[in-house]
């Protein structure tokens, strides 16, 4: 392929004015839809981390029963799947 040489920024524009915008992600659009939210009982669950109001973690009571259902069952383990 051919080689794009990448030169400072001058008064005529900047190199990265012929690369397209990406689409926006849409993982950043559900915490713009939280940002936007004015609904006082919303809950943030695009961050990955839960904190309680005292800062504590919180794990879901999906994810504690999930849990329980792995540790009783003794063909499960907690091997991650490829990524293909």
């Amino acid at each position: 392929g051919k080689m794009m040489r990448l030169e400072p920024t001058s008064a005529a524009g900047s190199v990265w004015e012929q690369v397209s915008q990406a689409p926006p992600d849409p993982i950043l659009g559900i915490s713009d839809a939280f940002k936007a939210d004015v609904d006082g009982r919303k809950m943030n669950l695009g961050v990955g981390a839960y904190r309680t109001e005292e800062g504590k973690p919180l794990v879901l009571q999906s994810v504690r029963e999930v849990e329980r259902q792995m540790l009783e069952d003794p063909s499960m383990n907690k091997e991650y799947l490829g990524m293909g």
